[in-house]
């Protein structure tokens, strides 16, 4: 063997190194925010108020919002009662940063911190939520999105956005004002619970119906929802008078988006769909697992919202 192919030999693995950098794209902005999980006050219907576990004190935590390729660095501050984590739930971060206690992260006790890093992956929709006594802690409140927006160069298909995060917040002490007993069944005000109430609270981004605030939008807009379901159960939501055309699952862009007015969210599910505002009126968004909803003279309970397509 001539000494110029030992040379070359001994290279390939550098010059594959090489290739593979330049053919990886270059990672982006350095996106940094802090969470901080805490016991919060939050209001989810007027007067009803309850101790949730929040982030940053609000119910669902705050929207974060980077670009394909930003390095993301979430740091977590935990002043709850007890340990919790962050999971990246669909991104494939690295395997330290998948918040799940044991296994790829380490727990994060009563007053620490820990910091999350990794690349924001492909546009979509995406949210974190803890892996540590999760369906409590969950239930409680902590969740939120995380979205990961196309490229400023991308063409823009829709004209804008609305997130419709699904919650079922569970039953538990510490309600405050309306007659809301969270202890037992959560009965309101000494009359039978509905069957939203028996299961716990029922939320749309934090609120439970009739106080969702309405989707107000113009005749002609395309009009992108970003949906998720936080909770266990399965929630059908109907929406009537227009349909969605779904352009994406758990974070997967279709090749062939389909039509729907009548969308199930499983239990950690991800849609993306886009509404063509093209019927004018006020129009109601709702679960069709009518239990979640109770659709009395006084308005629609639980999981029930209105779409308003003004003229």
């Amino acid at each position: 063997m001539t000494t110029a192919r030992i040379r070359l030999i001994a290279a390939l693995p550098l010059l594959g190194a090489l290739a593979a950098t330049a053919a990886s794209p270059a990672l982006g902005a350095v996106r940094e925010f802090t969470l901080t999980a805490a016991a919060s006050t939050w209001e989810i219907s007027p007067g009803q108020k309850v101790v949730a576990w929040t982030y940053n004190q609000t119910l669902p935590g705050p929207e974060l919002r980077v670009s394909a390729g930003d390095v993301v660095r979430v740091t977590l501050v935990n002043q709850l009662p007890e340990a919790t984590t962050i999971h990246w739930h669909g991104v494939p971060v690295p395997n330290g940063m998948d918040g799940v206690p044991g296994v790829t992260a380490p727990a994060v006790a009563r007053g620490a911190r820990f910091t999350y890093e990794f690349p924001a992956p492909a546009p979509g929709t995406y949210w974190y939520h803890p892996h540590l006594s999760s369906a409590a802690q969950i239930g409680r409140g902590l969740y939120g999105l995380l979205v990961v927006e196309p490229p400023a160069s991308a063409p823009k298909e829709w004209d804008r956005e609305v997130s419709l995060v699904v919650g079922e917040l569970a039953s538990m002490p510490g309600a405050m004002g309306g007659g809301m007993g969270m202890g037992g069944g959560m009965g309101m005000g000494g009359g039978l619970p509905s069957p939203s109430m028996m299961m716990g609270t029922l939320l749309i981004n934090g609120k439970t119906g009739p106080y969702i605030p309405d989707i107000r939008v113009r005749k002609g807009e395309r009009v992108l929802f970003r949906m998720v379901n936080t909770g266990n159960m399965v929630h059908p939501m109907h929406l009537h008078g227009m349909s969605w055309t779904v352009t994406a699952t758990d974070g997967f862009p279709l090749p062939s988006p389909y039509r729907k007015d009548t969308l199930p969210l499983n239990a950690g599910e991800r849609y993306d769909g886009v509404v063509d505002a093209d019927n004018p009126g006020t129009w109601m968004l709702h679960c069709h697992n009518l239990q979640h909803v109770g659709d009395g003279p006084a308005g629609a309970t639980g999981l029930s919202m209105m779409v308003i397509v003004e003229p």
